[in-house]
């Protein structure tokens, strides 16, 4: 067996689909329709199937967003169809930002604004690592 003697300076941030901390939030699980799988830290919703979830859709049908699952080989960077998803619907969570973002945004991912998201960490380019939170409450309108 290999001994690891090299590390790096810094810690990474976090990885698509990892859950941020442990503030309270709500995992639920699903099942994957698509042939093709969903990734990690993607938006999820409702499939054609009671409790099966698909990788499109629109802001009517969020569901939640996907939560990496360790147990996986190292090679697989996706849940394959048929699998059972654990997908964030309130909590932290990170994702890859599909463009800059700042603190305090509305959440877009695949084109869909996210329903009671917002990102809790900036990004200076697209495909930078943010944190997502779900579950923000809007504020109520003014009179």
């Amino acid at each position: 067996m290999a001994v690891q003697d090299q590390y790096n300076e810094h810690i990474r941030a976090g990885v698509p689909g990892q859950i941020v901390d442990m503030i309270p939030k709500t995992l639920i699980s699903r099942t994957i329709e698509d042939a093709a799988g969903i990734g990690f830290g993607v938006p999820a919703f409702q499939g054609e199937n009671d409790k099966g979830v698909t990788a499109t859709g629109d802001a009517a049908g969020f569901v939640g967003i996907t939560v990496r699952e360790r147990s996986l080989r190292a090679e697989e960077d996706k849940f394959v169809q048929y699998d059972s998803v654990r997908l964030m619907t309130d909590g932290a969570v990170w994702v890859t930002a599909p463009a800059a973002v700042a603190a305090g945004d509305a959440v877009v991912l695949g084109g869909v604004t996210i329903p009671g998201a917002r990102y809790d960490t900036s990004t200076s380019a697209a495909n930078q690592i943010a944190q997502v939170r779900l579950g923000v409450i809007a504020a109520p309108a003014a009179p």
